[in-house]
């Protein structure tokens, strides 16, 4: 069972909290809106990882972007616009 503490930090930092992006998918302990807000931060953190994967500024990460799509798809949310993703020049 997730505590509330749990819930705020899964918000913020989904990875901290979460293994994978389909286990916020199976959590029982989330409504599907707080599984989309978590897997809406989750996808913002793998596009900034990409972003500076590209720049040379990773720390080795494995990016897991494709993970996050395949659960946004699985739980039927909207993803990010691609036009408001952050990219070498902002958000």
């Amino acid at each position: 069972m997730m505590t509330s503490e749990d819930k705020k930090k899964a918000l913020t930092t989904p990875s901290s909290v979460f293994k994978r992006p389909g286990d916020v998918v199976d959590c029982q302990d989330l409504d599907r809106a707080e599984k989309a807000k978590i897997l809406k931060q989750w996808e913002l953190d793998a596009r900034l990882l990409q972003v500076a994967t590209e720049e040379g500024m990773s720390g080795g990460e494995h990016s897991l972007f494709a993970e996050v799509k395949k659960a946004q798809k699985n739980l039927n949310v909207e993803h990010l616009a691609e036009d408001g993703a952050p990219n070498k020049s902002g958000p």
